[in-house]
């Protein structure tokens, strides 16, 4: 039995692992994007481009979005020339993008009284973890559509969590994944800033810091980057933990809960990209500590990347 088309809204640095993927183990894949560069890397790879939104909605039952925040999503959904009112009844929309507890839940609602089934199914694992196929993904959402479209998952998923019936669980989860990578990542960038405030060779302070109890995964994916002032190379930029921290903080406010670790990464963020830094990649947090405009030096601005 041939396998189904899927569709696929976002063709960037995770949608292009994700299409890859897809299409590696014999899924037909219509996607679409605004910008036309990511429509002819789909089509180079034997992919297929929708012409707009309602004709991907005609040709698929599952489709996977990979925008940026709940802003786009609702534009891909309810905008003009959105997918509802064109979506077949019993199409699964997985929504894998980093969004608002409150609106994933909503959501939920708002398109089952429309005959489709949301699957809450944020990911974290970045680019990297798209192109190799080994995503962790947080699913929520009824248990009969989550088993539905597992095949799919599995083709982008190295580890899937069930974790919940009720869309909104997942971007519970994801909030908190975020809480504790933008953390990290601040930390790394002060840790390192600080070594280099003191003199010390970044690279053999890196190496060190890697090699016992302070490694973390964000350490050992940004440091190098740091260490060498790499931030070109954009696999997620400054900006994007700008909206993930606002998210961790907006839901410890409505918990009543302080935040005090996320809230200190959050001012790093915000204000490396007060500089003019919120699309460099996210190492360039550690530019809080040594770049202040006036003090030093800015780098120079990554080039434009696709």
């Amino acid at each position: 039995m041939s396998k189904p088309r899927v569709g696929l809204i976002g063709i960037g640095a995770m949608g292009r692992g994700v299409a890859a993927n897809l299409l590696d183990k014999g899924f037909a894949v219509s996607g679409f994007d605004v910008r036309p560069e990511a429509c002819e890397w789909l089509l180079e790879q034997g992919g297929q481009v929708a012409a707009d939104l309602p004709s991907l909605a005609s040709d698929c039952r599952t489709i996977i979005s990979f925008v940026v925040n709940d802003a786009q999503t609702e534009d891909v959904l309810f905008g003009d020339k959105g997918l509802v009112g064109c979506m077949q009844p019993g199409t699964v929309f997985v929504a894998c993008s980093t969004m608002p507890v409150d609106y994933v839940s909503r959501l939920g609602d708002r398109l089952a009284a429309l005959g489709i089934h949301l699957l809450d199914a944020p990911v974290t694992g970045g680019a990297a973890g798209a192109a190799k196929g080994s995503l962790t993904i947080m699913a929520a959402g009824e248990r009969a559509v989550f088993d539905l479209v597992h095949p799919v998952l599995q083709t982008f998923g190295g580890r899937i969590f069930f974790v919940g019936d009720k869309p909104g669980a997942g971007a519970q989860l994801k909030i908190l994944n975020q809480h504790l990578c933008g953390v990290h990542l601040a930390a790394a960038g002060e840790a390192l800033a600080l070594a280099q405030r003191q003199g010390l060779p970044l690279d053999i302070a890196l190496e060190v810091l890697s090699s016992g109890s302070a490694f973390s995964w964000m350490l050992g994916d940004r440091g190098p980057r740091m260490a060498h002032e790499d931030f070109g190379q954009v696999t997620s930029a400054v900006n994007i933990f700008v909206k993930d921290l606002g998210l961790v903080l907006d839901t410890a406010r409505q918990a009543g809960f302080s935040a005090p670790l996320a809230s200190a990464a959050f001012n790093a963020f915000v204000s490396v990209s007060g500089q003019g830094m919120g699309a460099w990649d996210d190492s360039a947090v550690m530019c809080f500590y040594d770049r202040h405009p006036g003090t030093a030096e800015l780098p120079k601005p990554p080039p434009k990347t696709h």
